[in-house]
């Protein structure tokens, strides 16, 4: 036998070794695979802020029209607030401030006055008139004019006010309804209470 023709015999016996590496496509793949994955997972988050930033402004906004409302019911009433509610604006639009909004979200839309004898079918009769809301408190032709002779109904006003978010997206009203509510101060009795 001839030492020199021997091959050796095989030290492994077993499936043979794979040491390639990852080819490009694969590698490629991985990259595109986890790049969908990151997308999913930025755009839900990008929607979680927006819902959030959206639910802020939604509170922020009730919470400025609420301000704004209670701030114009426990001001004094004012028998001419003008066309727009010019007087009472200064008043509601303070109301920003408690969110660090600039005051210029917050504005009084209208100003209507009742008068219980609009809407009659004989015009002028009280006793025939549902009453309805109109553009000014003239009774008699006293524009703005308010006095002693008017009753409470009379100086009945409905204020709107609208609070919208800076951005514009979110936007409330509310209406306020006002009224000179005083003692006579024609009268001279004094009220008693007695008790048991």
């Amino acid at each position: 036998m001839d030492a020199l023709n021997e091959t050796p015999a095989p030290t492994h016996v077993g499936a043979p070794r794979r040491d390639r590496g990852n080819s490009f496509p694969e590698i490629l793949m991985a990259i595109v695979l986890m790049g969908f994955a990151f997308s999913a997972v930025i755009a839900g988050i990008r929607t979680t802020i927006a819902a959030s930033s959206t639910s802020d402004d939604q509170a922020k906004v009730e919470a400025v029209l609420n301000s704004a409302s209670d701030r114009l019911a426990n001001w004094a009433y004012m028998p001419c607030p003008g066309a727009n509610g010019e007087v009472y604006a200064p008043i509601v639009a303070a109301a920003s401030a408690a969110v660090g909004w600039e005051n210029d979200t917050v504005a009084i839309e209208s100003v209507e006055f009742w008068d219980p004898t609009r809407g009659g079918t004989v015009t002028g009769d009280p006793i025939d008139a549902d009453g309805s809301w109109g553009p000014s408190n003239s009774i008699g032709g006293t524009d703005c004019n308010e006095d002693i002779n008017l009753t409470t109904s009379r100086t009945l006003q409905k204020i709107r006010i609208r609070v919208t978010s800076p951005n514009g997206d979110i936007s409330r009203t509310l209406d306020i309804v006002k009224s000179n509510i005083v003692a006579d101060p024609t009268s001279t009795t004094v009220p008693t209470t007695t008790t048991p």
